[in-house]
């Protein structure tokens, strides 16, 4: 099948977010998305499209030969708008490690190595389990506790909880960061993520 792909879609870069902060990892970046936020930072203007196996040809020659770690991280846009089960094996054909990010309002089937959730609307929440869940305070105008009484941390099932601060344009919003400092002080089992391929100025 054929994927719609958004500007700059595929590039080798070190991840900035999260649990897998510093590892290096190829980028697949789908267009389209059906949550749209407001502080989305994927260029829809432009659009290609791929299939699964051009994909992977790509994708394998853009990471290192002598990469011992290989990683493929499918981002968007909404990657669950699509069907990924080709796309990954595909890519597990050529013997990478799967990772897809997701706004969470569907529910995840395809077998990834790991999922991360960054939920973007908790009314929408779904995907209530995974390798990390990340909440970014003042996305959409949503708080931490909005997200956290929607599905208390009992009824959600996460090796990795993350709060991280709003960031426009690049730029870290010094209010939610203070925002997710105060709460993971009080909050022993999450832990504050960042941007930080902003400062490292990496894609």
């Amino acid at each position: 099948m054929k994927y719609p792909l958004a500007a700059n879609p595929i590039f080798w870069t070190i991840q900035g977010e999260a649990h897998l902060r510093g590892f290096q990892m190829c980028f697949v970046r789908l267009a389209g998305c059906s949550v749209g936020c407001a502080n989305c930072d994927t260029d829809y203007r432009k659009q290609e499209f791929a299939t699964e196996e051009e994909i992977g040809a790509r994708v394998d020659d853009v990471t290192p030969k002598n990469a011992r770690d290989r990683w493929v991280w499918i981002t968007g846009g909404e990657p669950t708008d699509h069907d990924l089960m080709p796309l990954i094996r595909a890519l597990r054909s050529r013997r990478f490690s799967i990772a897809v990010a997701t706004s969470g309002h569907r529910r995840v089937i395809p077998p990834v190595d790991w999922l991360s959730v960054s939920p973007h609307d908790p009314s929408k929440w779904v995907q209530t389990y995974g390798s990390e869940v990340k909440i970014v305070p003042g996305l959409n105008g949503f708080s931490i506790e909005d997200f956290r009484t929607a599905h208390p941390d009992d009824q959600t099932d996460f090796m990795y909880r993350y709060v991280q601060p709003l960031s426009i344009e690049k730029q870290e919003s010094p209010e939610s960061l203070r925002t997710c400092l105060d709460f993971v002080k009080t909050n022993p089992n999450w832990s504050l993520s960042r941007q930080d391929h902003h400062y490292w100025n990496v894609a």
